[in-house]
């Protein structure tokens, strides 16, 4: 059941972590795409590859409920607000219809988006995402007064979960078959992240929480159009290259931005090494879908029609683009507590807490 449009629930989660000291919550304030999108494409007039308000997306939610979340229940924006306390993510932008609704944070997220104005046509792209928080801000300050506003909007989260679709479109259109074409296309994408970030830091935000691209060229809808049936490597090359250039900007921009704090998370690293041990991580099928249809169940979208696996936690795959709710658990879990080798330079906790909390991961 979802909570009271101006209730925002906060839980418990001592199966995630064991807390010494109370810590207070934050909000939380989502962008990007469909690996964070909550509901905001469901009313949108977009293709239905980029919706899933349809069975069975969501059978592991709870009450079964198809809320528009491209898994098959959680995704990382609901596991990161459950690890900062929450119950559950922020509500989408298009489900607000109070001031109150917003007070703890709001996804903006949007299936098929990416980082470009032209990417995903119809969706909400990352610039019109900013807009929308700038709508936002200015409801809390009319709400909670300027500097009330200003001081809760420094002290959230922002979840930046982006660049994937940006990629995926560029090798339809070209086959990133030449390399010199290949950087100019990782530099401009670059490029256009890092104004997005310095457009939110002037609206306000201080503390980012950036999710870097993982093995793109590993999901089902590729690997099964692929007659060797192995993963794109040069799509995989791309994901690398963007996440060595994005990360070297970032930290240079926190340089030049005063008080800009940021956790930039090595997805592709937490991602190989699951796919290097999978039965550590109680993972057993790294290659098929749990939902979809044809070779991998990576040639047909997760529908009513579609089939799925019984056991969706030991699948990596849920349908043909994303993970299930079992591998978005792992790499939250991951991305808040992770050493340096997965979260740089510091993971999610110390960047919202600091390391005055004294806390213990339980496996």
């Amino acid at each position: 059941m979802a909570p009271p449009p101006c209730f925002f629930t906060i839980g418990i989660v001592s199966i995630l972590l064991a807390v010494t000291k109370a810590k207070e919550t934050v909000p939380i304030f989502v962008f990007g795409d469909s690996l964070a999108d909550n509901g905001n494409n469901n009313n949108l007039n977009v293709p239905l590859i980029d919706k899933s308000n349809f069975p069975y997306n969501g059978i592991d939610f709870p009450g079964g409920d198809a809320t528009g979340r491209f898994s098959n229940g959680f995704n990382s924006a609901d596991f990161i607000a459950q690890l900062l306390g929450f119950s559950i993510g922020p509500p989408s932008y298009a489900s607000i219809t109070k001031p109150c609704q917003m007070l703890n944070g709001v996804n903006f997220a949007s299936g098929g988006s990416g980082i470009q104005d032209y990417t995903g046509p119809g969706t909400i792209n990352m610039a019109t995402q900013i807009k929308y928080f700038q709508n936002v801000t200015q409801v809390l300050q009319q709400n909670l007064g300027r500097n009330q506003a200003k001081r809760k909007i420094a002290a959230s989260l922002f979840v930046i979960v982006t660049a994937n679709n940006d990629m995926f479109e560029y090798f339809y259109a070209t086959g990133a078959a030449n390399s010199t074409i290949n950087e100019q296309f990782i530099n401009n994408l670059v490029d256009r992240f890092i104004q997005h970030l310095t457009s939110l830091y002037n609206s306000g935000a201080r503390k980012f929480y950036i999710a870097g691209t993982a093995q793109v060229g590993c999901v089902p809808f590729l690997t099964s159009r692929n007659p060797a049936g192995t993963c794109i490597d040069i799509m995989n090359q791309l994901s690398m290259q963007y996440n060595t250039i994005a990360l070297l900007r970032v930290k240079q921009l926190s340089s030049q931005l005063r008080g800009m704090r940021y956790s930039y998370s090595n997805v592709y690293r937490m991602a190989s090494d699951i796919r290097e041990n999978p039965n550590s991580f109680g993972i057993t099928d790294l290659q098929s879908a749990c939902c979809g249809g044809g070779k991998f169940n990576g040639e047909v979208q997760c529908t009513v029609n579609a089939t799925f696996c019984a056991n969706r936690d030991n699948h990596f795959f849920w349908d043909w683009f994303h993970p299930t709710q079992a591998v978005s658990r792992i790499i939250s879990r991951l991305a808040f507590y992770g050493s340096p080798i997965y979260a740089t330079p510091i993971n999610i906790k110390k960047l919202v807490w600091g390391s005055q909390y004294i806390e213990s991961y339980l496996n």
